[in-house]
């Protein structure tokens, strides 16, 4: 059995204010290719599938197109929601969608239920957790001693893992594989992920999740192994979505080989449009030849210049076309011009979120599904005015 780990989808999200749908298309074009030519069974996407709540039409429509490759590729798909999904809507119809090999795991209201999946003569158990915030889903249980244990994201997942477990006990011997979209303590962070809960408690022990043979992870973008672990693996967004992420993407190959699990592979991720940053002079930097490979890339530029430069945003466009943003830093201070703040993880996440973020701030919770709508709607019609 072959099983392929991706995440962090981000289905209709913009780099700066630059669409990426060409970008996204690309990478689910040859992620379907790839699970052909690879004899892949099942895909397994840790969250995040979209980039909002209420994601565009355009989006909808390609995922859509998106998960039927993947099934015409000859696999089963199992996705969970992240906490930049609506669980509700990512869910819709999800028992009909699974009698055609996609399922889709956004319950955050009831315990997790194990799913057997079977092929090539090999059967997983896979308990998928969606993300389960904190302050919406219900109350963790009890201590031991009967006291109330704080609302943190930790502590619903261990409820949710603790009644997953319970019933991965009454099925026979098999890899056990857990889904689950978190921050593990440990882990390293890219500037455009979003903060899964307020006041610091966002963050899981990766000793939550003892006893699985392997954790698909997603949330974090940068893929990596966390805690020495091997089987404890965030296989990261398959394009760069900040300017910290100039690391190389990938997705997860794992394989299932007379009842384990043997070799996992990354695959690196050869679509999407790389980030770098440059720090120089503006004529400098756009005379100097070590710059010509950076002409495909998201560029964001520092200028050293004492002086102010005319149109220094166009004249770089002129060079590199994908160039987003430019900042001076100069002796005495630093600004933006054209653009927001290099390497401010604010500029670099929609409008939404942050509106998102400053009620949540203000009253200790988050926005309810009728008060997301609105906010959406404003921002959509706020957008749409901006734009002539």
């Amino acid at each position: 059995m072959k099983i392929l780990h991706t995440s962090d989808w981000h289905i209709g999200r913009r780099f700066e204010r630059e669409p990426m749908e060409d970008a996204q298309r690309a990478f689910l074009a040859w992620l379907a290719e790839t699970t052909r030519e690879l004899g892949v069974d099942l895909v397994i996407v840790a969250g995040d599938v979209y980039d909002r709540s209420l994601p565009a039409e355009d989006a909808v429509a390609l995922l859509d197109e998106g998960l039927n490759a993947l099934r015409d590729a000859g696999a089963e798909v199992a996705l969970i929601s992240g906490n930049h999904d609506s669980a509700r809507r990512l869910g819709f119809g999800a028992t009909r969608q699974a009698s055609g090999g996609v399922h889709v795991f956004s319950d955050e209201h009831h315990a997790p239920v194990p799913w057997v999946f079977e092929a090539a003569g090999e059967s997983v158990a896979v308990l998928a957790v969606p993300f389960l915030d904190p302050l919406s889903v219900a109350a963790p249980a009890p201590g031991p001693d009967g006291s109330a244990r704080p609302r943190t994201h930790e502590n619903v997942l261990v409820d949710a893992l603790r009644a997953g477990r319970a019933r991965l006990d009454g099925l026979e011997a098999m890899p056990r594989i857990a889904v689950a979209h978190a921050f593990v303590s440990g882990a390293s962070v890219s500037e455009s992920e979003r903060p899964l809960s307020i006041g610091g408690t966002d963050q899981v022990d990766v000793e939550v999740f003892a006893g699985f043979d392997y954790v698909a992870l997603g949330h974090l973008h940068r893929p990596q192994r966390v805690g020495g672990r091997d089987h404890v693996v965030y296989s990261g967004s398959p394009l760069p979505y900040s300017f910290s992420e100039d690391h190389a993407k990938s997705v997860r190959l794992l394989t299932v080989q007379d009842g384990a699990i043997g070799e996992v592979t990354e695959i690196a991720v050869p679509v999407g449009r790389p980030v770098a940053r440059i720090t120089g002079e503006l004529d400098v930097i756009l005379a100097d030849p070590a710059h010509d490979s950076l002409v495909d890339h998201w560029i964001s530029v520092t200028l050293t210049d004492e002086t102010a430069q005319s149109q220094p945003l166009e004249r770089l466009k002129a060079r590199f076309p994908h160039a987003v943003h430019v900042r001076y830093e100069r002796s005495g201070g630093s600004g933006s011009l054209g653009g927001p703040s290099t390497g401010s993880p604010l500029h670099e996440r929609p409008t939404e979120e942050l509106v998102f973020e400053f009620l949540e701030s203000l009253r200790d919770r988050a926005a309810t599904e009728e008060e997301a709508s609105l906010i959406l709607d404003a921002v959509a019609a706020a957008t749409k005015a901006s734009q002539g």
